[in-house]
């Protein structure tokens, strides 16, 4: 008998290599939701074996969320904060106006989201589900022992709310829930270096994030999926992990990027409050740096969360330099 995987947001990175993973997976068959079942990707994963079917974790109606969930043994869950936070930060900065309120819009349409995802599996799942699956992140609020330092940014705590939502609102989803903590992705901007001068120059990292500090790091595209499926087939419900494919400083990513490319490379270092008042930066990106900087999370782990050395079967992931010789540089710098 085969099981079923419901994947929310199975056109987007993280939801696309759950979906490709469970489809390689003897015994699995995949239930792949999105909002256009005609875009090229839900094309495709028609075309891998999917069955892919249209909800909307937006719509407050829950009738065809609620079908989408039925007959699931596992749900993954993703949702995308910045899809809201984008155009509605360039809007007002557009207008003059200071970007902030956006983060305060995008928390209240993802923090519905996810409600809608829990109680529509509460509502028709249940019967069926062994385990449902939040992609999430840490509360920067919960997890500082001054929050007040910590209230200039909106998205981890929309994806940690709903962990909060399911484990004190939702009873009889809560003890199906795990959740997965991704990594920075390995193409992040504050990872990739600018060019200076010439053909010759040096490239610079010009980064807030302290070279002492741990920067974990996955490609989400491979990486979650395998992740994923530990969470689903392996682990009991309640595991919490931090998932990542490498864990390296911020000094190492500068001297992964000389050994692999050949180009020299300086470290640049600049605060948070810099980039802020001088360079457009958004402190809905670049708080996270700074409780980075405090915690040093990937190097001493957050209360309550495994690292990928401790799943029972770790899958076997490429280091962050592995993955560099493989990627195009000059496409990126």
């Amino acid at each position: 008998m085969t099981k079923l995987i419901v994947v929310v947001g199975a056109t987007g990175k993280q939801g696309g290599s759950v979906a490709r993973t469970f489809l390689a997976l003897p015994g699995w068959r995949v239930r792949a939701v999105t909002r256009k079942t005609d875009s090229p990707a839900a094309l495709a994963l028609t075309e891998a074996g999917a069955e892919v079917v249209q909800a909307d974790l937006g719509d407050a109606d829950l009738t065809a969320l609620k079908a989408a969930f039925a007959g699931a043994n596992a749900i993954f869950v993703n949702t995308d904060f910045w899809e809201t936070y984008r155009p509605a930060a360039a809007a007002l900065m557009a207008a003059g106006k200071d970007a902030a309120p956006a983060g305060r819009q995008a928390f209240d349409y993802e923090t519905g989201c996810r409600k809608h995802a829990a109680d529509a599996a509460a509502a028709s799942a249940l019967p069926t589900l062994e385990r449902f699956v939040l992609s999430s992140l840490t509360s920067l609020v919960g997890g500082s022992l001054d929050p007040s330092k910590f209230t200039r940014t909106f998205h981890p705590e929309a994806k940690n709310w709903g962990v909060d939502y399911i484990e004190q609102h939702v009873s009889a989803l809560a003890p199906k829930l795990s959740v997965i903590v991704p990594a920075a992705y390995n193409t992040n901007r504050l990872m990739v270096p600018t060019k200076t001068g010439s053909d010759d120059a040096t490239y610079t990292f010009l980064s807030p994030i302290l070279p002492q500090t741990h920067i974990a790091t996955i490609d989400p595209e491979t990486g979650v999926g395998p992740f994923v499926r530990c969470l689903v087939e392996d682990e009991p419900a309640g595991t919490k992990l931090l998932a990542y494919d490498s864990n390296q400083t911020m000094a190492e990513i500068v001297a992964i990027f000389h050994r692999v490319t050949g180009k020299p490379a300086t470290f640049a270092p600049v605060t948070t409050h810099q980039l802020v008042a001088t360079m457009g930066g958004s402190w809905e990106v670049l708080q996270v740096v700074d409780y980075l900087n405090e915690h040093d999370t990937y190097e001493h782990g957050e209360p309550g969360y495994i690292k990928p050395s401790q799943l029972k079967a770790p899958p076997v992931r490429p280091s962050f330099e592995a993955w560099a010789k493989t990627y195009d540089w000059g496409g990126a710098i």
